[in-house]
C-alpha cells in the first residue's frame, strides 16, 4: 500500500487557484474521490458568514463557529472555523466525516480505536463525538 501526500488544485476562471493538500499518509485513491475529498475539505474551512472574510452567503444568526478535531493514526487534526447551524448539522458532520475516516483506515484487521471526530463549540466544550467502535457496529 503506497501511502502519499495528495495535493488537488482548483483553478478560477481568472487565474486565481485554491490548493488542498491531504495529509501524508492518505491512503491512494483514484483522482475522482480525491477531487470530491478536497470539495468536501473545502466546504468545511470556508466561513462564508464571517464578517472578517466578507459575506458570500446570508447571514445565519443560528450559527454556530465549531472546531472539528480528526484522530487518525494517533494524530490529531484541527479544523476551526467551521460554521454549522444547529447541533444536529454538527452531529451529521461529525458521523459523516468519522465514517470516512473509517472507510479510508488501511487495514481493518488492525481497526482504529477511541474517538475518531469530535466537534468543540466556541467555549470549547465537546458538543458532538463519533468513536471508531460506532461506526464498526453502525456499518456491521
Amino acid at each position: 500500500m503506497e501511502f502519499a501526500n495528495h495535493v488537488v488544485e482548483f483553478l478560477g476562471e481568472g487565474g486565481e487557484a485554491v490548493t488542498v493538500t491531504m495529509a501524508v499518509g492518505y491512503v491512494e485513491k483514484a483522482d475522482s474521490e480525491l477531487i470530491e475529498t478536497a470539495k468536501q475539505m473545502l466546504v468545511q474551512v470556508v466561513p462564508f458568514d464571517r464578517h472578517e472574510f466578507g459575506s458570500a452567503a446570508p447571514e445565519r444568526s443560528e450559527a454556530e463557529i465549531y472546531t472539528f478535531e480528526y484522530q487518525d493514526k494517533g494524530i490529531i487534526r484541527l479544523m476551526p472555523g467551521i460554521s454549522l447551524p444547529g447541533l444536529e448539522a454538527v452531529r451529521d458532520e461529525v458521523y459523516r466525516s468519522a465514517k470516512d475516516l473509517w472507510k479510508d483506515a488501511p487495514d481493518k484487521a488492525e481497526a482504529p480505536v477511541g474517538w475518531a471526530v469530535r466537534a468543540r463549540n466556541s467555549q470549547g466544550d465537546i458538543e458532538a463525538t463519533c468513536t471508531y467502535e460506532e461506526i464498526q457496529l453502525r456499518e456491521a
